[in-house]
């Protein structure tokens, strides 16, 4: 594949205990890049997580997903021109897993780096031997122009359009092992609801047992509730936020984090 998706990134006021509950409950590993007075990172073994500080000005929550591509150049002729509205800069030289950030036609940030970059060495991977029962496998996003950002995604970094269900308005691109999920943004679609605003919207995990990590996620939260999953539903609006979730989900199983992130769980 020309690209594949490397990382993903969370802005948070207290990333070292996220750090915790992603290792604790998903069993994922620090990395050898994991450096508390920037970000904590864990690892699937494959995939890098970044939670970062939530820095003056900026907003918490799910932030933005990196990709690693055969060349920079070739991703910039193709945004030249062809979509307006989408660019890329370069970034400072110390970040070798996010050379360049970029975004597309509705303003979507995500980070890149050129494959064979000095110091990048499959920097997520690198140093960690996962033994985890969970593996990254989807990172969504919503957007008012979803069709236009999903032919983006696909003419730009030749990320393949995966097989939609009857009836389902998402747009689910892959780089063969992660999922990229563009789905429409409109207000209508919060009737009943707080309004949320445009951008990534969840993650998704694949679990070999979905019962046993059940289990798992449940005997962790009663052991240290610091360390407990966010319940979803409850309140009358809450429920319209779960099912909404639920509808838009690849999985047969949605959480979130202590912050509140959306997690979707699917069986392998």
């Amino acid at each position: 594949m020309f690209a594949h998706i490397n990382h993903m990134a969370i802005i948070s006021n207290q990333y070292p205990f996220l750090q915790k509950y992603y290792q604790a409950v998903f069993g994922l590993e620090t990395s050898g890049r994991n450096d508390f007075e920037s970000a904590s990172v864990v690892s699937d073994g494959n995939l890098g997580l970044n939670i970062i500080p939530r820095r003056d000005g900026y907003v918490g929550g799910l932030d933005h997903f990196g990709m690693v591509v055969d060349s920079i150049e070739a991703v910039e002729e193709r945004m030249a021109g062809a979509y307006e509205g989408a660019g890329c800069v370069k970034r400072p030289a110390i970040r070798p897993f996010a050379a360049y950030s970029g975004h597309d036609p509705d303003g979507n940030v995500f980070d890149l780096a050129e494959k064979g970059s000095k110091n990048l060495r499959d920097v997520y991977a690198d140093g960690v031997e996962s033994t985890a029962n969970c593996t990254f496998n989807r990172f969504a996003i919503r957007t008012p122009n979803a069709e236009k950002c999903a032919e983006f995604y696909s003419e730009v970094f030749e990320l393949q359009l995966s097989n939609r269900k009857e009836g389902d308005p998402n747009f689910h691109l892959t780089d063969g092992t992660m999922t990229l999920s563009i789905m429409p943004w409109s207000v209508s679609i919060f009737a009943g609801m707080s309004i949320k605003r445009p951008g990534p919207d969840h993650i998704g995990f694949k679990v070999k047992d979905m019962d046993a990590f059940k289990a798992e996620e449940k005997r962790i939260g009663e052991k240290n509730t610091f360390l407990a999953s966010r319940r979803l539903g409850g309140s009358e609006e809450s429920e319209v936020r779960r099912e909404l979730f639920a509808s838009n989900a690849l999985g047969s199983y949605q959480t979130a984090d202590p912050d509140g992130t959306w997690i979707d769980v699917v069986q392998e």
